[in-house]
């Protein structure tokens, strides 16, 4: 994984520098979260590692709802939690970065007109 890359993850995830260096960077420092993504030291595979575990979370939502609109089941309707208190409500065992995941799906389906938001 390249800076531009992880940059690019990061916004999927609509994670902010001071989110990732918080909840996925293991030593919580911002300031070598944006080395990282200015390209001037390596991403460590920790990092790459949780990316990968989100993408591949993201892509399971994201087919197991597609495999709901395929076979009608459901309205088409999909929650948008506007904070992470508001994910927990109904999730209590989530954590934030399952919140992000969601978030994400939530925004793609939108965006393909797959899904309404409420």
């Amino acid at each position: 994984m390249n800076h531009l890359e992880l940059q690019a993850l990061r916004q999927l995830f609509f994670m902010t520098v001071e989110e990732c260096a918080t909840y996925i960077s293991p030593d919580n420092n911002l300031a070598t979260w944006q080395q990282w993504e200015r390209g001037e030291s390596e991403i460590p595979d920790a990092i790459i590692d949780t990316f990968t575990k989100m993408i591949k979370k993201r892509k399971t939502h994201i087919n197991a709802i597609i495999d709901k609109i395929n076979n009608r089941i459901g309205n088409n309707t999909m929650r948008f939690f506007p904070d992470y208190a508001s994910f927990l409500a109904v999730y209590p065992q989530g954590d934030y970065l399952e919140w992000k995941i969601y978030q994400s799906v939530a925004a793609q389906l939108y965006a393909y007109d797959l899904e309404r938001l409420c």
